[in-house]
């Protein structure tokens, strides 16, 4: 059972242990009962954790308690089945020092016979009583992050992915609370460490608890375990704030920088770079690179990525995908000469590729068009003019690896931006029997992470940026294996103050990749540059503006703020985050990051409303008793860590579309 989950109690003997007693009827106790590891059957009619099917037929799993063992912060818990082979092991790992605790699950089969898993999430949770809200987005591309609470009312509120990867519509995780501010309040949350199919399930059940489930989908999915084998759930992430929102995101973002980033980058701050998409497009040339790379260079920028369009045939999204070989028109000497004049004016180079995919009109395709998911009876379905390749033939990663193996050692490439343009549709295919295909979810997800693992082995050097269409591919198992995420293709500065805020509750800094672009800069709506930069200064900064349209006074400003913000990096990227205003609720956005005795402070006003000119904000985090030494509106200033706290900062905010960037710092 769940006895407890929040503030810390250290005395256990203070619990009911009590063991749970059957109880037959419309109503068994075993519905009622907080459980941690529920199973479908046995007259539960609530949400289970998992479903099993045994070779006779049998749909539910029986158990006992086997035996727990204990290894240092590690518990492990074998649960057997009454009359079957076959036990489940329920991991618990607890990150004291970071008040996070690790569950997951697998399954074994110890017996002859093959048994089905149709339904294996990670983890349950249980919480007394009712009148939870609960926290997820419902978005789509470029509208990421789009916030939604709604009240846990009587039955289930699911939040899942059927893509075969994150996707955009919700997060892979869950906030629950119950009238929780940004520094106040009791709050509930985990995070699912996958990428693919995912399923969370929050039940306000009858009987006065809510159950979570959350753990990989469970839509046409099978795991047919045979004989020896084991199955692992993907690992969740959970904790429990007593300080609202502001406490549960710097808890994640600081277990995540501890626990789940590479180690050998985690703590390696991220470059400016500047991609040449919004410049170029498709019509990817040497020498138009060397143009743009003269400005990204003046600008300040400390890597140079070339975007799409330099493979292959590759003149449209129509043709050329799989076939990565450097496109000679575009590129007559190969990719050397750009690098290496790349390089000279003091940038490292990276580039961008969409591994998973294929065109029909490509050369890989008409040489394997067996290496494609499809059904063998149906016409193939496109999207966005491609198919998706077959991750769970080995042939296939094979070729993957190799070819960005390939590029990576015959060329001095420091950064992939890796890129999925569209979501898993017919999971079936040439490589695997029939009785596989509802496998193919979870086997691509795990084809996906071989690649990107042995890659990072191969080139610990280089470093890799989730994409997929934008932010699809943002989630706890991807930050373990890449350095970056692209949060959105929408760079409009005033849709991503929003994204970036939603972002922001479960998914640190330092891995949100911003961009200053044209967005917002035309007849549709004009913003500042000062503002657009402020925006992509929040995370981690990149330049994607069409430097060839930019003029030397608009260059310079540029480059005045590319500077600006690495002096502040290392305070943005790995100091701790407040929310100061939120900008769901009006249009005064305001942002605090602190590390080491300096703050930086972000603040935006959209709309300025009638008659008001003036805004006091009162900042956190500081140090009552220290004068900390600031420059505003071109006038240095000092005041005690006191005053700016409990008085507040008094700013002058008089147009549409102003923006501040404020940095503190201690006197000693």
């Amino acid at each position: 059972m769940n006895l407890y989950w929040g503030h810390r109690i250290a005395r256990a003997e203070d619990f009911d242990t009590t063991s749970m007693e059957w109880e037959q009827g419309y109503h068994p106790d075993i519905d009622k009962k907080r459980e941690e590891c529920s199973s479908y059957g046995r007259m539960r009619y609530k949400e289970a954790s998992m479903k099993v099917a045994f070779a006779d037929g049998t749909r539910d799993f029986r158990y006992h308690v086997d035996s727990y063992q204990i290894e240092g912060d590690h518990l492990r818990i074998s649960l057997r089945d009454d009359h079957y082979p076959f036990g489940i092991v329920l991991h618990y790992v607890v990150h004291e020092e970071l008040d996070i605790i690790e569950k997951w699950r697998e399954a074994e089969n110890l017996g002859e016979e093959t048994v089905q898993i149709e339904r294996f999430y990670s983890a349950e949770f249980t919480l007394p009583g009712d009148g939870y809200r609960t926290i997820n987005n419902n978005g789509t591309w470029a509208d990421e992050f789009k916030r939604y609470e709604d009240t846990l009312c009587a039955g289930k509120k699911v939040y899942e992915s059927l893509r075969g990867a994150t996707a955009h519509v919700a997060t892979p995780g869950f906030i629950v609370h119950q009238d929780v501010s940004e520094t106040r309040g009791e709050v509930y949350f985990g995070v699912l460490a996958y990428s693919g199919n995912f399923k969370i399930v929050e039940e306000q059940t009858p009987y006065d608890y809510l159950n979570i489930q959350i753990g990989m989908g469970d839509t046409d999915f099978c795991w047919n375990l045979k004989k020896g084998e084991r199955f692992i759930s993907p690992k969740v992430y959970a904790g429990y704030s007593g300080k609202g929102f502001g406490e549960m995101s710097n808890l994640l973002h600081r277990f995540a920088a501890e626990c789940v980033m590479p180690k050998e980058t985690a703590k390696k701050p991220l470059r400016v770079l500047y991609n040449s998409w919004e410049a170029t497009a498709f019509d990817v040339a040497c020498d138009k690179q060397m143009k743009l790379a003269d400005k990204a260079a003046a600008a300040g920028a400390e890597l140079f990525v070339v975007d799409d369009g330099w493979f292959g045939e590759r003149s449209s999204d129509h043709l050329g995908l799989g076939d990565w070989y450097v496109n000679q028109e575009k590129f007559p000497d190969g990719l050397k000469p750009l690098i290496d004049y790349v390089n000279g004016l003091g940038m490292d180079f990276g580039i961008w590729i969409e591994p998973e995919m294929v065109n029909e009109d490509s050369g890989l395709y008409r040489a394997h068009p067996d290496w494609i998911y499809r059904y063998a009876a149906r016409p193939v379905l496109e999207g966005r003019y491609q198919y998706m390749l077959d991750l769970t033939n080995p042939e296939v990663i094979g070729f993957i690896i190799g070819f960005i193996d390939k590029l990576l050692n015959e060329n001095n490439i420091s950064y992939i931006k890796w890129d999925m343009n569209r979501a898993l549709g017919e999971c079936g295919c040439a490589h695997l029997d029939k009785e596989e295909f509802r496998s193919i979810w979870y086997r691509h997800v795990q084809g996906f992470y071989s690649i990107i693992e042995t890659l990072r082995e191969k080139h610990p050097e280089v470093e890799f940026e989730a994409c997929a269409s934008g932010g699809g591919r943002v989630d706890f198992g991807c930050m373990s294996r890449f350095d970056e995420f692209w949060t959105s293709d929408n760079t409009d500065p005033i849709d991503r103050l929003s994204i970036q805020e939603t972002y922001s509750l479960l998914y640190p800094p330092k891995y949100m990749r911003t961009w200053i672009t044209d967005a917002a800069d035309n007849d549709n709506r004009r913003v500042p540059l000062s503002f657009r930069a402020h925006c992509a200064m929040c995370g981690a900064l990149g330049i994607g503006m069409d430097l060839n349209r930019v003029g030397c006074g608009k260059l310079k400003e540029l480059a005045g703020y590319v500077e600006e913000y690495k002096a502040i990096r290392s305070v943005v990227q790995f100091g701790r985050l407040a929310r100061l205003k939120s900008c769901h609720r009006d249009d005064f956005h305001a942002l605090q990051y602190d590390k080491d005795g300096e703050a930086v402070v972000f603040v935006f006003l959209t709309l300025r409303f009638r008659g008001k000119y003036e805004y006091t904000l009162k900042l956190v985090n500081l140090k009552k008793d220290v004068l900390y030494r600031f420059v505003l509106d071109g006038k240095e200033q000092c005041l005690s860590g006191s005053y700016l706290m409990y008085h507040g900062l008094a700013l002058r905010m008089a147009a549409d579309f102003t923006s501040k960037c404020i940095r503190l710092q201690e006197i000693k």
